[in-house]
């Protein structure tokens, strides 16, 4: 084990004599500062296990250091250093989080020593308490992310490294892959997990929504609005923000995003107070955001903004061995849902269903599974009963139709626009009067479908 690493702090230069004399010879690693400016620099430039200091020093006292040092770390150990008859100041450094004191003058050497090895030891514990609470928090995390192959494997681990940093966030992979499963389990991971989880899909609301939403509005902002209200960046305070379809933003909306970013402040839509806020960004798109970047559809310096951890999640249709896990998986949540006996779908099948291109991805499977349970009453349900779509598939064929309603939805909305802008030869705004549809939605969608 490396040796604990401690901080001398005070004024006196007999007082850090004194710690140097008996901490040496324990093999402490030790630093030294003479005042209170010198020892919070210290502290923000290296990591100590403990902390020795004076309560009364030049420049910033030591209760003054003491609460700059406790607003962000409370895992350093912290002893005062006090005369006797300075009581109440004493109660003031506990109050602030002190761990223990030491009177002057100093009267036995082996106490103090006991002291610090007892303040290490307890500092020890705790942080093997919280690497154990780590543990199980991720455990807990993990019970929805089902999967057995190295490939998601590889996106869970990268998850998992990005849970321990603030750094924002960008995950992306095919519409049903189970974006924002992955955002959770980043939040559940991280130090945020104690507070909110607050997710929006940018392209399932108007542009004209999206901003109040995200950044709260006063009372009077616009018709409607009879009350201020709390936005999703400033009410996941010390939490998580997770934006999906990032991607299908307007450009108005991403400057005022990366401005957020950038500050760590908002304004409310029809305020003029400058809020702080605190929120840890993931985001997720299942379009090419490079190639958009490229287009000019998305911002490039907002794409490097909320792209400083990148996370890919592969297609079900590139993990097939995940297929059979993910079907009892699904299968024993609705059962236990719909007080169902149980039942298991034939080998046969399942060697089927592996084979199957899966455009919906794990949403697709998961309503195919649910599909199955509700038309067969079969204990072993086998290939007979899956519909007649998928009856005739074979490996090499990617025309099968998708089974969730967001892919039929989707191919609607595609073909539409597409006559709707032929028919208008382009013009949005013609589109919007004709369609009904408000300019900003038709910009998402032109983008989204016709890019």
């Amino acid at each position: 084990m490396d040796a604990p690493r401690v901080l001398i702090a005070d004024d006196e230069e007999y007082v850090r004599a004194f710690f140097k004399g008996i901490l040496t010879p324990e093999g402490y690693a030790l630093s030294f500062a003479h005042d209170g400016q010198q020892a919070l620099e210290s502290w923000s430039r290296e990591e100590f296990d403990l902390i020795i200091m004076d309560i009364r020093m030049p420049h910033l006292t030591g209760l003054e250091i003491l609460e700059k040092i406790r607003i962000q770390d409370h895992h350093t150990m912290i002893i005062m250093i006090s005369a006797i008859s300075d009581i109440e100041a004493v109660i003031e450094a506990m109050r602030l989080g002190a761990n223990d004191f030491f009177a002057k003058p100093f009267t036995s050497i082996d106490k103090i020593k006991i002291d610090i090895r007892n303040c290490l030891e307890r500092a020890h514990l705790l942080r093997e308490n919280e690497d154990l609470r780590s543990r199980v928090d991720r455990k807990d995390a993990h019970k929805h992310l089902v999967y057995v192959s190295k490939a998601m494997e590889d996106v869970i681990e990268t998850a998992g490294r990005a849970a321990q940093f603030d750094s924002p966030v960008l995950i992306r992979g095919e519409s049903g892959t189970g974006k924002e499963l992955v955002a959770r389990f980043i939040h559940q991971s991280s130090s945020r997990k104690n507070k909110a989880f607050l997710a929006i899909n940018c392209g399932a609301i108007p542009e004209t929504l999206l901003e109040p939403t995200l950044f709260g509005y006063e009372k009077g902002a616009f018709t409607g609005a009879h009350h201020t209200t709390t936005g999703y960046f400033e009410a996941a305070s010390g939490g998580t923000v997770f934006l999906d379809e990032i991607s299908e933003t307007s450009p108005s909306f991403q400057i005022k995003l990366l401005r957020v970013l950038q500050e760590g402040e908002i304004m409310r839509v029809g305020g003029n107070k400058v809020i702080k806020v605190d929120f840890r960004l993931i985001s997720a798109s299942n379009k090419d955001i490079p190639a958009l970047v490229k287009s000019g559809a998305f911002r490039k310096d907002l794409f490097y903004r909320i792209h400083v951890v990148g996370i890919e999640i592969p297609p079900l249709r590139r993990r097939p061995e995940d297929i059979p896990l993910l079907i009892q998986h699904f299968m024993g949540r609705l059962n236990r849902k719909n007080r169902l006996r149980p039942r298991q779908f034939s080998a046969a099948l399942i060697d089927y269903l592996a084979k199957l291109p899966w455009e919906g991805n794990v949403r697709e499977l998961e309503n195919l599974v649910e599909r199955l349970l509700v038309v067969s009453t079969a204990k072993v349900i086998g290939l007979e009963s899956l519909p007649p779509e998928l009856m005739n598939h074979t490996a090499s064929s990617q025309n099968v139709p998708s089974l969730t309603y967001e892919y039929a939805k989707e191919s609607f909305e595609r073909a539409f626009l597409e006559k709707l802008l032929a028919h208008t030869k382009g013009d949005l705004k013609e589109a919007s009067r004709i369609s009904g549809l408000d300019l900003s939605s038709l910009y998402r969608k032109k983008n989204r479908y016709l890019a």
